[in-house]
C-alpha cells in the first residue's frame, strides 16, 4: 500500500507575475505517477437558480477532481448530483471507456479553493458513475485524493495554460 503525502507551500516570485496569473503546484514524483493530476474544488448550485423567494438553496461540497484529458466535458458523479440536490437541464451521450451512454447535465457553480483560478459560475456538466467514488467518504475525510467525484474535462482545461513538467511532477494553472 502506498501513501500520498500533500505539500502546501507559499512562494514569492520576484519579480512579480502579471496580475491574474494563477500558479498551482503539486510536488512529489509519485503523486503524479499513481494518481494523475488531482486537484481540490468546491461544488455548488448553480447561482443562476438562486433567485429572491425562492426554495432552491445554495448546497456546496468540497471534492476532490481527477484532470481527465480524455473527457470532452467535465463530470460529477451521479451520487454528487443527488446530494447537492441538482435537476437535470437536460441529458446527452458520453462516451466512457464502457462505451456510450447518455447520462443528465447539470448546471453548478465550481471554485477552486486555495487558489487564484477563476469560480466557474453555471457551468453545464454531465454526469457519470464513478464507481470508486465514496460520497460518505468524500463528506468525512477531504484528505484522501484517490477519492475523486469530479472529472475536469477538457471544456474547462482549455481555459487554462497548462503545464505538467513530468521530471519533476510539478503543475503549473494559470487563467
Amino acid at each position: 500500500m502506498s501513501h500520498v503525502n500533500s505539500l502546501s507551500l507559499n512562494i514569492n516570485v520576484n519579480p512579480p507575475l502579471p496580475q491574474g496569473t494563477t500558479v498551482k503546484i503539486q510536488q512529489g514524483y509519485q503523486a503524479l505517477f499513481n494518481l494523475g493530476y488531482n486537484m481540490l474544488v468546491e461544488l455548488s448550485t448553480a447561482s443562476a437558480f438562486l433567485k429572491p423567494n425562492s426554495n432552491i438553496r445554495r448546497i456546496s461540497i468540497p471534492v476532490w477532481a481527477h484532470f481527465d484529458t480524455g473527457a470532452r466535458v467535465t463530470t460529477i458523479a451521479d451520487s454528487l448530483a443527488t446530494h447537492l440536490g441538482l435537476t437535470p437541464i437536460s441529458s446527452s451521450p458520453i462516451h466512457t471507456a464502457n462505451g456510450t451512454t447518455v447520462t443528465n447535465n447539470y448546471a453548478i457553480d465550481l471554485a477552486f479553493p486555495n487558489t487564484q483560478l477563476k469560480c466557474l459560475s453555471n457551468l453545464m456538466i454531465s454526469s457519470c458513475n464513478l464507481g470508486a467514488f465514496n460520497l460518505q467518504k468524500c463528506i468525512e475525510n477531504q484528505s484522501d485524493q484517490r477519492n475523486f467525484g469530479v472529472l475536469i474535462g477538457r471544456d474547462i482545461m482549455s481555459c487554462w495554460n497548462i503545464t505538467w513538467h513530468g521530471p519533476t511532477s510539478t503543475v503549473f494553472i494559470s487563467d
